[in-house]
């Protein structure tokens, strides 16, 4: 497939909703919202754009989807999802809500057709009346990789005015110095992680120690995979801006995701009294 070519490939299905056809895969969106912690309240930020693969009619989960794949389908993938998700984002007055994406760091390897590739996104996000800044590119670090495509694919992002995203901090081999270095705009917590983390007082220790870190080099953090109210109070804890998670909305369609332009934030003073 040619990376100028894949628009040809969506289609509409019923309701307005767009899918792209990706030989016997069927790709489709689902999106999940992203809330700015503001005392007892917590403001729309944003939407993640989700891949909702589908195999003969069954839904698949998106790592098996990408893990079936060969390199270069992976990265015809990860583009074909961009493709789709800014479509199905068009019919939306989103404004100053922030769309994220995603984007696999094995892609950065196919450097010079990533760079036209991005120029080529940031024509089609304006001609949708979308600010590039309103749209943040999620990236998961990693050990291993090519670290220089890495850089120059995030050097080409902030070059125009997209923004970048750590994803999964707490994953695997996740090193704080790589992230400190590609100087990330956001930062997603991993939930597990932050689970784990929170639960006893030297780990508790140590991760109020990295997310001063993070703090400093100017990222914000967003922790992810928020369930419970005692989920929300360790984010609060740790200066958390953004928030995302079930406890305040499932991945779905569009309207959906940006139907609560505020929600109540659980109160967290009974947590508190339970640690003293």
């Amino acid at each position: 497939m040619n990376l100028a070519r894949l628009s040809e490939r969506i289609f509409e299905l019923d309701g307005g909703h767009k899918a792209f056809d990706f030989g016997a895969f069927e790709i489709r969106s689902a999106f999940q919202p992203v809330y700015a912690i503001n005392n007892n309240a917590g403001m729309l930020y944003g939407v993640e754009a989700l891949a909702r693969p589908i195999y003969k009619g069954t839904p698949i989960e998106p790592l098996d989807f990408f893990a079936r794949l060969p390199a270069r389908d992976r990265f015809i993938a990860d583009w074909a999802c961009l493709y789709l998700h800014l479509s199905n984002t068009a019919a939306w007055q989103l404004g100053n809500t922030t769309l994220f994406v995603n984007l696999l760091p094995g892609s950065c390897v196919f450097t010079d057709e990533m760079l036209t590739g991005l120029d080529r996104f940031a024509g089609m996000v304006r001609e949708q009346g979308l600010k590039p800044q309103n749209l943040v590119f999620e990236i998961t670090e990693q050990e291993g990789g090519d670290k220089q495509a890495l850089q120059t694919v995030t050097d080409k992002l902030r070059a125009l005015d997209f923004r970048m995203a750590i994803d999964d901090f707490g994953v695997g081999s996740s090193d704080l110095m790589r992230v400190v270095a590609l100087k990330p705009d956001i930062v997603k917590i991993d939930a597990g992680w932050f689970r784990r983390m929170m639960e006893g007082e030297d780990t508790r220790q140590f991760a109020h120690q990295i997310i001063i870190k993070l703090h400093e080099i100017g990222a914000h953090l967003l922790f992810e995979g928020v369930e419970t109210p005692r989920e929300l109070h360790w984010a609060r804890e740790c200066a958390g801006s953004l928030i995302q998670g079930w406890l305040f909305g499932k991945a779905t369609h569009m309207e959906g995701a940006t139907r609560a332009a505020a929600v109540d934030m659980p109160a967290s003073q009974g947590i508190q009294k339970k640690r003293a």
